[in-house]
């Protein structure tokens, strides 16, 4: 029989005595008297709960806010972070990779983590008065390139990186789940589209989930190139604080690593670019962004990753993320009011970019050349193993 987690669980657990015992500096006793919530987040985050802490203390050294983050309420939510080991690679992330990662994180002050039970706790750094942009209204196109330039500084920090294979936590998430469970969880989702009407109002994604399931008559080949990647690039995970002119943007401050670890480099650039801007503003400016985070890959001093190649492969992950909505989402938490409008705004600028980069024929392209795929992922495996 396994003991409870010594940590609260909910923000009803959190005391002053745990605070005290966490914060509290080697040698030294604070003293917090007291603390007063605010919770926050709700219908940004949807795979935690998250709340403001106000500390009445009188030690110098501690902030007078902190960002407390826990297991999502939410069981099926929970069950879903199990299965894909979201918690546990958002607190491996901040454990190994966070002081080297190449962009600005919020600091840590404590977490802990029960893999048993999924639930966990992390102190964290409030970032207030910086905020992230509102995503159904949509990111500029400077706060767009802030972003580019961010990210090819993470991408490259982590370009091709052994390090990354290993970490226990950072395995690809196209890998942790059986491909057979996912095509029955693919065609289930479908058909349940199909009742519920979920995709009636994007007619490009309904039109082209049927040519989804053949993808699956292979396992999918590792990532290559492959980078450390956050896995959500969307606005309500990037934060921004005025610059000292209103036309000035200082680094994007990124939170929210649940689903970080390797993959190939554009699916980060193709959510952003698919979920976090509007569809006027990435036709009129996507091969600019695009070229952007191409030229500072260049200069973070990666080699071999052409702008052509970069293209292709951002096209392949727009039907990643035509797959990634494709699966039901019943176990998220969808209660809130922001969730409708959030939904829409992601599933219709999806939906515009499929068709503006003419996915469907890559669709009908992609089955016919999985055999030579398969060959292909063999030649390089032994070829691998052989100069090894």
């Amino acid at each position: 029989m396994s003991s409870a987690p010594e940590f609260p669980l909910t923000l009803a657990d959190l005391d002053v005595t745990w605070l005290n015992r966490i914060l509290c500096p080697p040698g030294e006793t604070l003293a917090i008297t007291d603390f007063r919530t605010e919770v926050i987040g709700i219908g940004q985050g949807f795979m935690a709960d998250l709340a403001r802490l106000y500390l009445d203390h009188n030690h110098a050294a501690l902030p007078s806010q902190l960002i407390i983050k826990f297991a999502s309420h939410y069981e099926a939510t929970r069950l879903l972070a199990a299965r894909m080991n979201y918690y546990g690679r958002e607190l491996g992330f901040y454990d190994d990779c966070a002081n080297s990662a190449g962009v600005r994180v919020p600091k840590i002050y404590h977490q802990s983590f029960d893999p048993t039970s999924q639930h966990f706790v992390m102190l964290m750094e409030d970032l207030h008065p910086s905020e992230p942009t509102d995503q159904i209204t949509g990111n500029s196109l400077e706060e767009s390139k802030a972003v580019m330039l961010a990210f090819a500084d993470l991408h490259g920090r982590w370009w091709n990186d052994p390090q990354l294979k290993q970490l226990s936590w950072t395995a690809p998430t196209t890998h942790v789940q059986p491909i057979a469970e996912s095509l029955k969880l693919l065609n289930e989702s479908i058909e349940e589209a199909s009742v519920t009407g979920r995709f009636d109002r994007y007619p490009c994604i309904k039109h082209l989930q049927p040519l989804l399931p053949p993808l699956f008559a292979m396992e999918p080949p590792p990532p290559e190139p492959f980078t450390l990647v956050h896995g959500d690039l969307r606005s309500d995970n990037i934060f921004f604080s005025p610059g000292p002119e209103a036309s000035v943007l200082p680094q994007p401050i990124i939170i929210d690593w649940q689903t970080a670890g390797i993959g190939q480099p554009m699916v980060d650039i193709t959510r952003w670019l698919t979920q976090s801007v509007s569809i006027e503003l990435r036709q009129a400016h996507e091969q600019t962004l695009l070229k952007v985070y191409h030229d500072r890959l260049i200069e973070n001093g990666v080699k071999g990753y052409s702008f052509k190649k970069m293209r292709q492969e951002y096209e392949l992950n727009l039907i990643v993320m035509l797959l990634m909505f494709s699966m039901s989402m019943n176990e998220i938490d969808q209660s809130s009011d922001r969730a409708e409008a959030l939904f829409h705004a992601m599933y219709s600028r999806l939906d515009a970019a499929l068709a503006d980069w003419q996915v469907e024929k890559t669709l009908k392209i992609l089955p016919l050349m999985i055999p030579f795929m398969k060959v292909g992922v063999w030649f390089k495996s032994k070829f691998k193993g052989l100069s090894s």
